[in-house]
C-alpha cells in the first residue's frame, strides 16, 4: 500500500477556510485536507453546497459531495447578512488560507474585496480560482469545464468533436491541482518572507500549461495538433486501445524498441506457421479481437500492455488492493487521496462544527444565531 509516513503531515497547523462550491475549489481543499491542514466549509444555511444533494444520496450525504468533502469540517455563515460577515472576519483572523471560486468581483460585492483582506491580514493567502482568471476581457463570461478547456486548445487537439471527456479536466488538472500547488508554495514563500499572497488561479490558464510541450511544437511547426495522427494521440498502431472478444479493451503502448521487439515475439509465436504478423492498426485490431482481454494482459505481461478496467473492476484489482488505493466511506469504496499521510475521515454534515468552531471565537450567542441561520 502507499507507505504511511511516520512524520507529521507537511500541512499541520494550517487553517484553511473554503467558500468554494462545486467540483474545482472543494477538489482543491481535499488535497489540502489530505495533506494535513484542517479545512473549514463555509457554506450557506439553506441547504449548503449544491452537490451535498446530489444523487446518489447515502446516510444524507451525496456520494459526490462525501468524495471530495472527506476530513474537512463545516460551519454556516449567511455572507448576505452583515452578521454572517462579521462573523466570517472574525474567523479569518484564525486563518492561514482562504479558498473561494465566485465570479470576479462577487467578493467585492460582498464586502469581502480580496485586495482589503491581504490589507487587514498581511500573512493571509487568498487563492481565487475562476474559469479565466480576474482579468482579461473573458473575466466575467460564465463558463464551465468544457469551455475551459475550448479556449485552452484541449478539445482541438482532442478532434473537437463528440462527447465531452469523463473527468473534468480543467475543473480537476487545470483549476483545482494548480490552485492546491500555488497554495502549498504561498505557505512555504510565507515562511521566509512572512507575506501571504492573492493568488489568481485561472481553469483556463492550469488546462492550458498541460498542453505547454505540444503546443511548442506545434506553434514551432506552424501548424495545429494533430487529433489522432500523432505519436500519442493515435498516430502510431502501437500506442492505442483495442477491443477484444469478450467485450473488453486493451491499453497497447510498447513505444521503446525493446518492448516493441518483445510484443512482436510473442504475438508472432501465437500466430500460425507461415502467417506474417501485421502491425498496422487494422492488424491490431482484427488480432486483439480473437482473444479475451485478461488472457491478452496474460501472456503479453511485460510489453507494456494492459486492461482498461471499468469502474466496477478497479476496488477489488490485486494492484489497488495492494496499494489500499480504496477506503471504505458510506459503505462505498472511496478512493483515497495519494499521499502517504492522508487519512480515513468523516464526512462533515452541514454546519456541525458552528458550536465548537464559531463557538470558539468569543462572539455574543446572538450574533451567532443570526449569522448561521440558527443552525
Amino acid at each position: 500500500m502507499i507507505k504511511p509516513q511516520t512524520t507529521p503531515p507537511p500541512l499541520l497547523g494550517v487553517r484553511v477556510l473554503d467558500l468554494s462550491r462545486l467540483l474545482p475549489g472543494p477538489y482543491c481543499t481535499w488535497t489540502l485536507a489530505a495533506l494535513g491542514a484542517e479545512v473549514i466549509r463555509i457554506e450557506p444555511p439553506t441547504g449548503g453546497d449544491y452537490t451535498r444533494e446530489l444523487p446518489p444520496v447515502i446516510d444524507g450525504h451525496g456520494v459526490f459531495f462525501a468524495a471530495i468533502n472527506r476530513g474537512k469540517r463545516s460551519v454556516t455563515l449567511d455572507l448576505r447578512r452583515e452578521e454572517g460577515r462579521e462573523v466570517f472576519r472574525a474567523l479569518l483572523k484564525t486563518a492561514d488560507v482562504l479558498v473561494e471560486g465566485f465570479k470576479p468581483g462577487v467578493m467585492a460585492e460582498i464586502g469581502l474585496d480580496p485586495v482589503r483582506l491581504r490589507a487587514d491580514h498581511p500573512r493571509l493567502i487568498v487563492c481565487s480560482i475562476s474559469g479565466y482568471g480576474q482579468t482579461g476581457p473573458l473575466a466575467l463570461e460564465p463558463g464551465h469545464d468544457l469551455n475551459y478547456q475550448g479556449y485552452a486548445g484541449i478539445i482541438a487537439a482532442a478532434g473537437g468533436e463528440g462527447t465531452p471527456w469523463p473527468v473534468q479536466v480543467a475543473d480537476l488538472a487545470g483549476g483545482a491541482q494548480s490552485a492546491a500547488l500555488a497554495i502549498v508554495a504561498a505557505l512555504l514563500g510565507r515562511l521566509s518572507h512572512g507575506e501571504g499572497a492573492w493568488l489568481d488561479c485561472s481553469m483556463t490558464d492550469g488546462s492550458m500549461a498541460l498542453l505547454a510541450p505540444h503546443l511548442a511544437t506545434a506553434l514551432a511547426e506552424s501548424r495545429d495538433l494533430n487529433p489522432g495522427g500523432e505519436l500519442l494521440t493515435g498516430g502510431y498502431s502501437a500506442y492505442r486501445s483495442y477491443p477484444c472478444a469478450d467485450g473488453g479493451w486493451l491499453t497497447v503502448a510498447p513505444l521503446e524498441p525493446k518492448f516493441m521487439a518483445r510484443l512482436v515475439g510473442v504475438l508472432s509465436a501465437l500466430a500460425e506457421e507461415g502467417a506474417e504478423l501485421d502491425t498496422s492498426e487494422e492488424g491490431f485490431r482484427r488480432l486483439f479481437l480473437t482473444r479475451p482481454r485478461d488472457e491478452w494482459v496474460t501472456l503479453l505481461q511485460g510489453c507494456c500492455v494492459g486492461p482498461a478496467l471499468g469502474a466496477q473492476e478497479l476496488p477489488t484489482h490485486p494492484q489497488h488492493v495492494a496499494r489500499g488505493t480504496f477506503e471504505p466511506v458510506l459503505g462505498l469504496p472511496m478512493v483515497r487521496a495519494p499521499f502517504p499521510w492522508a487519512q480515513s475521515a468523516e464526512v462533515p454534515r452541514l454546519g456541525e462544527g458552528n458550536v465548537a468552531i464559531l463557538g470558539a471565537l468569543g462572539l455574543p450567542a446572538s450574533l451567532l444565531h443570526a449569522a448561521t441561520g440558527g443552525l
